[in-house]
């Protein structure tokens, strides 16, 4: 547990006396999130201080004719220090800031199948981590939905477990292990884990989608809301199955936004994430009950 004192002391250490926070504001955009308002306070009071230092370090900025309202700027940022609460955010060092758009946004695709032919499309995204020092663009509407508990989705987190992922290259799944923070963690007990649930997720994806009803493209939206039920016991979004990269996005996002159905299906993965994020959010829910 962190004390008062020590509070003061981290405090004087990131300069935390430039843009602090209002409380009013704090709680009133904390309070759309139950992972994060279900926390003990002396984590709610470490997390508003990596906000605040977050605010002093990065640009958050409008596009698409989206105006940054502190609001916005704070609902972001308390998200994102959540992920690096028992961490540091040295993890997020080459991030210069942050692009949010109103709704999805548009970006350019291409692709060179078998035969050499160059296909080229245009692709709407809730979210985009750049690596290489680049920025995090995200959608303010995805952002709000994320609040859902039964969405089982939150772009914030998923784009910024990228970003972590990204701090030595290419994102692969493997997020860097920190000397501090890590010890005794290995990287190949990590893959082992993390493979095996993969693969396995990857052919339950697949089975379900051999089980669907063959449909045309304008009926797509009526399947999805028509198969949530069916949908649902997946413990992650089936986009998990995309890669490696994105099952460690998306376990990351169900690990702080809805961990029993993560530890129900795969408890390995959920215990190694909560020693690398040093976490324990199953237990949030329970504390708020005593």
């Amino acid at each position: 547990m962190i004390t008062m004192p020590e509070l003061q002391w981290l405090r004087k250490l990131l300069h935390l006396n430039k843009p602090l926070i209002p409380d009013e504001l704090w709680q009133t955009c904390i309070a759309r999130f139950p992972f994060i308002r279900n926390l003990p306070d002396y984590d709610l009071q470490r997390l508003k201080l990596l906000s605040e230092e977050l605010l002093h370090t990065k640009t958050i900025t409008g596009a698409g004719g989206l105006e940054i309202t502190d609001e916005i700027a704070v609902t972001i940022v308390a998200q994102a220090a959540l992920l690096v609460l028992n961490l540091t955010l040295d993890l997020y060092k080459d991030m210069p800031g942050i692009v949010v758009y109103p709704s999805a946004f548009m970006v350019p695709r291409q692709q060179r199948d078998a035969a050499g032919v160059m296909h080229e499309w245009r692709e709407a995204l809730a979210g985009q981590a750049m690596s290489a020092g680049g920025t995090i663009a995200l959608s303010w509407e995805d952002i709000i939905s994320g609040a859902d508990f039964w969405a089982r989705r939150n772009v914030v987190i998923h784009e910024f477990a990228h970003k972590i992922d990204m701090e030595r290259g290419n994102p692969n799944g493997c997020p860097p292990f920190l000397v501090n923070y890590h010890d005794g963690m290995q990287v190949r007990i990590w893959q082992q884990v993390f493979s095996a649930a993969f693969n396995d997720f990857s052919h339950r994806v697949h089975g379900f989608q051999h089980a669907l009803p063959a449909m045309h493209d304008a009926q797509q939206d009526f399947l999805h809301h028509l198969h949530e039920p069916v949908r649902r016991p997946l413990p992650l979004d089936p986009y998990a199955s995309t890669n490696p990269a994105e099952f460690f996005a998306v376990a990351s996002e169900v690990f702080f936004v809805a961990p029993a159905q993560l530890i129900a299906d795969y408890p390995q993965v959920y215990h190694l994430l909560a020693r690398y994020y040093r976490q324990e959010t199953i237990a949030y829910p329970t504390k708020l009950q005593h």
